[in-house]
C-alpha cells in the first residue's frame, strides 16, 4: 500500500490551481530542528523483509537505551533514531557498524530538508583492523596511509600505542557501500619493503 502511494506522489500530474505553492509557517520551528538534531536516519541493507519489532529491541538492548530512544518509521524503509542526548547519539555513531540478523545498518546523520526520496547511504564508517605489519608501521602515521588508502580516513585508534598492545593497528574508515570490504594487500614501506597485511 504504502509504495503505491509513494510511486503515485511521484506520477501525479497538478492542475495550475494544485501547482500554488502552500506557506508553511511553523511557530515551533527551531525547536524542532533542535529535536531532529538529535537524529540518525538507517536502514538495513537488505532486500528481504525484517522482523522490525525484533530489530528494534535489539538495537535498544546494544546501544543500552531502552525507552530513551525513539524509533520512527519513516517510510521506504527508513528509520529515524531519536536521541534525548548527543552524547548517546555520538556513541551509536562512533561505535558502529551495527546490523541485525546479518543485515548491515547503513546510517547516516539528519540533515535539514532530508526526505525519504533524498536520503542515500554511500559509504559507511567502518573500524578496521591491520594485521601482519612490521612492528616498525605500526604507528599513527602508518594508520594515515593505510585508512587513506582503503576510503576516506576518519581516524587512527592511538589509544594502542599508548597501552600495551602494538599487534595490529586499528583505524575507522569511510567505505563505499558499491564495492566490496578488502580484505587484505600488500603494503610498501618507504625503503621500498613489501609486506602483506590482513584488514579484519
Amino acid at each position: 500500500m504504502e509504495s503505491k502511494v509513494l510511486e503515485r506522489i511521484q506520477h501525479i500530474k497538478l492542475t495550475t490551481d494544485e501547482d500554488e505553492a502552500m506557506a508553511i509557517q511553523l511557530v515551533q520551528r527551531d525547536k524542532i530542528l533542535e529535536e531532529f538534531s538529535l537524529s540518525l536516519i538507517g536502514r538495513f541493507l537488505t532486500k528481504k523483509p525484517i522482523n522490525l519489532r525484533a530489530a528494534k529491541s535489539l538495537l535498544r538492548s546494544m546501544w543500552k537505551l531502552g525507552d530513551d530512544l525513539k524509533i520512527i518509521d519513516v517510510g521506504e524503509g527508513l528509520l529515524q533514531y531519536e536521541f534525548s542526548l548527543e552524547s548517546q547519539l555520538m556513541w551509536v555513531w562512533n561505535n558502529g557498524p551495527w546490523c541485525f540478523d546479518n543485515h548491515l545498518l547503513a546510517l547516516r546523520q539528519w540533515e535539514k530538508r532530508m526526505s525519504f526520496r533524498s536520503v542515500t547511504f554511500l559509504k559507511q564508517p567502518f573500524w578496521i583492523q591491520v594485521w601482519g605489519l612490521p612492528f616498525d608501521l605500526i604507528n599513527e602515521e602508518a594508520g594515515n596511509d593505510i585508512g587513506r588508502s582503503i576510503g576516506e580516513l576518519v581516524e587512527v585508534d592511538c589509544k594502542a600505542f599508548k597501552s600495551n598492545q602494538s599487534r595490529f593497528l586499528q583505524i575507522r574508515v569511510e567505505v563505499p557501500l558499491n564495492k566490496p570490504l578488502r580484505r587484505g594487500g600488500p603494503m610498501i614501506s618507504l625503503e621500498g619493503v613489501t609486506t602483506k597485511g590482513l584488514l579484519v
